[in-house]
């Protein structure tokens, strides 16, 4: 069974590193099992002493709170350090190091963030090829004169567009506005 002060130097040693801290085997069973004995004496001593102020029951109480208070604080640290190293892992990779370092449960939270962040940088990326093929093919021109609705080669039907709106057609449409004199580039 884990203790208090075994609970406030692990928090510690997580808080004043960086890496992920090793926890003994079975560290969450003991912790479940150092809870249940602190609440069932925390009960006890309720039934056994009922006065209004009682010094080992505020002591007892007031451990709990902070033991409970120290492993809330000693997990969302280890989640934060864990939601870092998937961002990490997701451009470099990980050490084994790091991973032996994690509970079955971190663990599965490190690959579910992995994967997802895995899969946003690989949407990131297919919208940016995007918007460059769509760059390549497409020209941005500004319009000198008013022109009235036409037939792409494709039948689909453009415009109409007055003069100075600006509009991102396809290159070889807008180098025919542009050589007729109809349209000009605008350069961004």
């Amino acid at each position: 069974m884990v203790t208090y002060p075994e609970i406030f130097e692990i928090l510690r040693k997580e808080k004043y590193s960086n890496k992920l801290q090793a926890l003994e085997k079975g560290f969450l069973s003991n912790v479940a099992l150092y809870l249940k004995e602190k609440t069932a004496l925390l009960e006890r001593e309720r039934r056994e002493r009922p006065e209004f102020f009682n010094e080992t029951l505020d002591k007892t109480r007031k451990q709990l709170e902070n033991a409970k208070a120290m492993l809330r604080e000693l997990f969302m640290l280890r989640q934060k350090k864990i939601m870092e190293l998937s961002l990490i892992a997701s451009k470099t990779g990980i050490s084994k190091t790091e991973m032996k370092n994690m509970l079955e449960d971190e663990r599965e939270l490190f690959e579910l963030v992995l994967k997802k962040v895995k899969e946003t940088d690989e949407k990131l990326v297919s919208i940016m090829e995007g918007i460059k093929k769509i760059e390549d093919e497409n020209m941005l021109i500004k319009f000198k004169a008013e022109i009235p609705k036409f037939v792409d080669l494709s039948g689909k039907e453009i415009g109409p567009f007055k003069e100075s709106d600006v509009a991102n057609l396809p290159k070889k449409i807008a180098e025919t506005l542009i050589k007729s004199k109809m349209a000009e580039i605008v350069n961004i």
